[in-house]
């Protein structure tokens, strides 16, 4: 018998004092679609969570595809392979366009699609170049649904979707779409497990879950989803997406390059260095400062992915986050030059 693509065995998880989910176990197999409901507050969340390593457990274990991701003992493990997620935070960078944000995804799972189809379904293709900033709340919610659906859009092989909350500000055409395209994702057996108080959402699952009994139900099993995606290279995954976020949002400009420029500024207007041509130690630490000013804001990319949760979005795929090194040691080589300009020219040597 073929493993679970999702398993979650005797999980505990304690948050502050109280334990929110107590030995709970679940399975999850290539074909199945378990849809999480029940009161709020019941611990939905905390499965999504958990089944995506972002909460640390007590005790228990978190498998996908047969191979343990996380457990009780504090191991954290990368999966093997992509999966879906959508958080009930969009995981969105606001200064990002739709197409970028989708093609980060498609990145990460080392393939790639044609996006028009699936942007046209949800009715946002016309709104592909713009900055999510831009968007209404029920078009982000589409992005980041599409988002967590693309893992398994773009894989013929069984793959794991894991959705809380994914109907949350959808308009009824895009709830419509959202189930028709589960429905052929799942028979093609991918898998998904999805936390939902929307009944509409009830008629993609195979069982039906309230986190204390299991009811198993029929479902259509017609057209499967067309996969035609081609394949993208993996390597340098981290550098290359900070060096997208950084083009994209010109965020170490605003940040890291202002920053240093102002003190660089600062610097001049305190002092004239033809007037310290016999300090060298002094105009030394000056042709410094700036660069050293660039390294402590610290990297503008970890900062913008704190925007609607969406460095939990990535440690949950990847355990790292993507980041601007390459882009920081540039820029303090550039600066470093452009101070050394300024203040070591004048250093008399003899």
């Amino acid at each position: 018998m073929a493993d679970p693509i999702l398993e979650l065995d005797k999980v505990t998880v304690r948050r502050g004092m109280g334990v929110v989910l107590q030995d709970f176990s679940l399975q999850i197999k290539s074909g199945e679609c378990v849809i999480l409901h029940g009161k709020n507050g019941a611990g939905k969340s905390t499965i999504i969570e958990t089944a995506a390593r972002l909460l640390p457990m007590e005790s228990g274990a978190v498998s996908h595809h047969g191979s343990l991701v996380c457990d009780g003992q504090g191991r954290r493990l990368n999966p093997k392979k992509s999966f879906g997620l959508t958080l009930q935070s969009n995981c969105l960078v606001a200064s990002q366009t739709v197409e970028q944000h989708l093609t980060n995804v498609m990145d990460l799972c080392a393939k790639s699609i044609d996006l028009k189809p699936i942007l046209s379904a949800f009715k946002i293709a016309n709104r592909r170049n713009d900055k999510i900033a831009h968007l209404s709340g029920g078009q982000q919610r589409k992005v980041a649904v599409i988002a967590g659906l693309i893992p398994a859009m773009v894989e013929q092989q069984p793959r794991l979707v894991v959705l809380d909350e994914p109907d949350s500000g959808l308009d009824d055409a895009a709830i419509t779409v959202l189930v028709q395209t589960i429905h052929e994702l799942r028979n093609i057996g991918h898998c998904f497990m999805i936390a939902t108080h929307d009944s509409r959402l009830f008629e993609c699952g195979t069982s039906l879950n309230d986190l204390h009994s299991e009811k198993t139900q029929e479902v259509s099993n017609d057209a499967g989803w067309v996969v035609e995606s081609e394949s993208k290279s993996l390597k340098l995954l981290k550098t290359k997406i900070g060096w997208k976020y950084n083009s994209s949002t010109l965020v170490s400009v605003q940040r890291n390059w202002l920053a240093a420029l102002l003190v660089m500024g600062g610097l001049l207007s305190i002092v004239d260095p033809l007037t310290l041509s016999d300090e060298t130690v002094i105009l030394m630490g000056f042709t410094l400062a700036p660069a050293f000013t660039l390294g402590l804001v610290g990297d503008a990319v970890f900062k913008i992915l704190n925007e609607q949760r969406s460095i939990d979005w990535w440690r949950a795929q990847y355990n790292q986050v993507p980041n601007s090194y390459v882009e920081s040691f540039i820029s303090g080589l550039i600066l470093t030059t452009i101070s050394s300009q300024i203040f070591i020219q004048s250093v008399d040597y003899r």
